[in-house]
């Protein structure tokens, strides 16, 4: 009996290793690199619903792209943007390739266009991008639309840096064109040899201050962002860290002064969403410490989610988000400054009323953990869309209203999510391909002048 039971066993396992080794798609065998026999994500091809969800994301890309330049508004109508929405950008344009909601021609012109408009976008005079840019003009802008210069961030110029690596991995034929772009900046004053990251902020004086910046998830994330192309980020990986205690769970949350890193000692949702869909949280550079710490502060920052709607009935997907309104951007969190599930305005005012269950939270935490909790999340969230504009970004927790506004950053969060579905796993992890090209061979090149830029040391072949 006991051998026959072995025997149907082996046979189980011969058809679905059968099922994964001849899938014309290659999906099951993308199901088994990216680890899919022990995940907790939610892998495999789209629902109808899932499809119908990417399109009404991708319908806020085709109503908000300025057609001679290719840059996106941040938000419906409004033409602004800041440098992570142009790394949000990228990844939403690759994303909506691989889901076949544009074809081979359509996805060349619009890279096209915004490869062009990159390669040649005005920057400040640390030769970085600024932080915001008017989509019509490519003029550097204040938050009022304003031409001025506001200053530079790691944390966003780190976001586009993985946009443009994950363009060139799927779309390896543009990797030239993608790897200049990073080629016209001066690093000497963003990043150090030890891989502190810094910010820049232009006083009225018109001098530039700069400080370090990041704080934990953040920091990590923006270290892989470095990571991908070469530099030193060791410093940014591992953080200080101290823990707070809520339900009963330790979580870690930054141990720094937030006088010193510019940001509140916060925890959120996005930082180890997007490291998971990204790399599995196998984070460039990271040491297997560092892999398995990041994987387990995500299940912390996934379970007292969950845990607050266990016990406290309140649905919960904790995510910075915009407004239609002052204070117009929000930072709802899981823990800042002192307090559990603290909503705090960029003004630095505390706006209890205003928090929400994000789409953008929603969609990483559901597509990475495939649970009753986020099944429920999903089921109140998969309607709170206009289908002719693009997903709202969320709905009021302390009334169940919609915030009804729309912008790049969520949408671009849902094809991401889809895109990971679909992918069945990490879209840059180890089994996606980094050829050595244009970016390698001028930073092996002795006598390029772009080494005068504090681009990173290059890498050995044989490490490659």
């Amino acid at each position: 009996m006991l051998k026959t039971v072995i025997r149907l066993l082996l046979v189980a396992i011969l058809a679905v290793a059968a099922w994964l080794l001849l899938r014309q798609d290659g999906a099951g065998w993308r199901w088994l690199v990216n680890g899919g026999w022990h995940t907790t994500a939610r892998v495999g091809a789209l629902t109808p619903e899932e499809q119908r969800w990417a399109r009404v994301a991708w319908r806020y890309f085709e109503n908000n792209t300025q057609p001679h330049n290719g840059l996106v508004n941040g938000s419906d109508k409004r033409p602004v943007v800041s440098v992570w929405q142009l790394g949000d950008t990228l990844i939403a344009l690759t994303a909506a390739r691989q889901l076949g909601l544009v074809d081979d021609v359509t996805f060349d012109q619009r890279i096209t266009r915004l490869l062009g408009t990159l390669n040649r976008l005005m920057l400040t005079s640390d030769s970085l991008p600024n932080l915001l840019y008017n989509t019509q003009s490519g003029a550097m802008i204040d938050y009022s639309n304003k031409p001025r210069v506001l200053g530079w961030s790691s944390r966003e110029i780190a976001r586009l840096m993985v946009g443009l690596r994950l363009v060139a991995a799927w779309h390896p034929e543009y990797a030239e064109y993608l790897e200049r772009i990073p080629l016209r900046w001066n690093f000497c004053r963003i990043v150090d040899k030890q891989g502190q990251l810094f910010a820049g902020q232009m006083q009225q004086n018109q001098q530039m201050i700069t400080r370090p910046e990041g704080r934990l998830g953040d920091s990590e994330y923006s270290a892989a962002g470095f990571g991908e192309w070469g530099f030193a980020n060791q410093l940014s990986l591992a953080p200080p860290a101290q823990p707070v205690i809520i339900y009963n769970l330790s979580l870690d949350v930054d141990a720094r002064d937030p006088r010193t890193t510019w940001t509140p000692s916060a925890i959120t949702t996005l930082p180890s969403v997007l490291s998971g869909m990204e790399y599995g949280w196998e984070l460039p550079g990271a040491s297997r410490d560092t892999v398995r710490t990041l994987r387990h502060r995500a299940s912390d920052v996934y379970r007292v989610q969950e845990m607050r709607w266990q016990q406290d009935k309140v649905l919960t997907a904790r995510s910075d988000f915009n407004l239609a309104e002052a204070p117009w951007h929000v930072n709802d969190t899981i823990f800042a400054n002192g307090y559990a599930w603290n909503t705090l305005g960029d003004d630095g005012k505390y706006y209890p009323r205003l928090a929400q269950v994000s789409t953008r939270a929603v969609f990483g935490l559901w597509v990475l953990w495939d649970t009753p909790f986020t099944d429920a999340l999903m089921k109140m969230t998969r309607l709170q869309q206009d289908r002719e504009r693009g997903w709202y970004e969320g709905r009021v927790e302390s009334t169940g209203d919609y915030n009804r506004a729309i912008t790049l950053s969520t949408n671009a969060m849902v094809l991401e999510a889809l895109f990971y579905k679909a992918n069945y796993g990490p879209l840059l992890g180890e089994q996606t391909p980094r050829r050595p090209g244009y970016f390698a061979r001028q930073i092996a090149d002795p006598f390029s002048p772009a080494l005068q830029r504090c681009l990173p040391d290059p890498v050995p072949v044989a490490a490659r």
